[in-house]
């Protein structure tokens, strides 16, 4: 279970308001020239993910994290998946005039293309979900615009987990296991000399589109540098073996420290969504379960 991002805004806990979000996105939309429209929720976790109707437009908006990082995290989402369409990587395309972002009050939106997909990629599409992943590292290769290094994401993890306001959700005795199974991991990944190249920054099956036009890839706010290692860590278990050439005690490492961030986030956000609250519970679980 790898579907909540882990290495989202870790600092500014207040939660957005869902009705406020919706006017927004109608505002943007009237300032735009599209009309008046119907946004719907097709998702709320890190993001509120919203479907405009009539439109087929999705309206991913940001508003629990300060404006500036959101802003920027929205810019260098749009411009990676630019540079990847032209690159004819398997990806969502933003649209190309009205992408953003756009800001509006405290909230910081970026408009796509509605893709139709049967679902999201599982474990029996292991071999293909670890193919287009390859094709995502290969077109960025030449990505020349900077990106931030994998550790930044885990900086993130730790000011809240330091921070006993920002954790209150968590009994004292969870976290501190977090914080001991952070610091373990944190000293064992730093020793890795792998090259480092740039990555989804959240690649889990959850972000893989299965429909009509193939699987594409989306979501890529987190993209970043860091070892391949890194982003295949996401990936379930029984997909490790279809990347031969990674090291797979390394993965292993990165994804009980991506458990251990994603715990830490969800139960700093607790109550954003039924989704956040099952994915906080699952990877406090399995943190527990590889610390003992």
């Amino acid at each position: 279970m790898q579907k909540v991002s882990f290495s989202r805004s870790l600092i500014s806990m207040s939660q957005p308001n869902l009705h406020d979000e919706i006017a927004v996105v109608s505002t943007i939309c009237r300032d735009l020239g599209l009309g008046e429209v119907t946004p719907t929720v097709l998702k709320t976790a890190h993001h509120t993910t919203l479907l405009i109707s009539p439109l087929t437009i999705v309206a991913r908006v940001q508003s629990s994290e300060p404006i500036d990082a959101a802003r920027q995290r929205a810019i260098r989402e749009v411009a990676v998946a630019r540079h990847l369409a032209t690159r004819s990587a398997p990806v969502v395309a933003p649209l190309v005039d009205l992408a953003g972002p756009h800001i509006v009050a405290s909230s910081v939106v970026t408009l796509w293309p509605y893709v139709k997909h049967e679902r999201t990629a599982d474990e029996a599409e292991a071999a293909l979900a670890a193919a287009t992943l390859a094709s995502v590292h290969g077109a960025l290769l030449d990505y020349r615009s900077k990106l931030p290094p994998y550790t930044q994401a885990l900086d993130r993890c730790w000011a809240v987990l330091a921070d006993n306001g920002a954790s209150a959700a968590l009994s004292r005795r969870d976290r501190d296991l977090l914080k001991t199974q952070y610091h373990r991991l944190r000293h064992e990944v730093a020793e890795t000399t792998r090259n480092w190249v740039p990555l989804h920054g959240d690649a889990h099956l959850g972000n893989l589109l299965l429909g009509e036009r193939g699987p594409l890839w989306t979501d890529f706010e987190d993209a970043c540098r860091g070892p391949r290692e890194y982003d295949i860590a996401g990936f379930p278990l029984a997909t490790w073996s279809h990347f031969s050439d990674a090291d797979q005690a390394l993965v292993r490492r990165y994804a009980d420290l991506k458990s251990v961030c994603v715990a830490v986030w969800c139960w700093a956000n607790i109550s954003r969504s039924t989704e956040v609250r099952e994915a906080g519970e699952y990877h406090l679980h399995r943190v527990r379960e590889f610390a003992s």
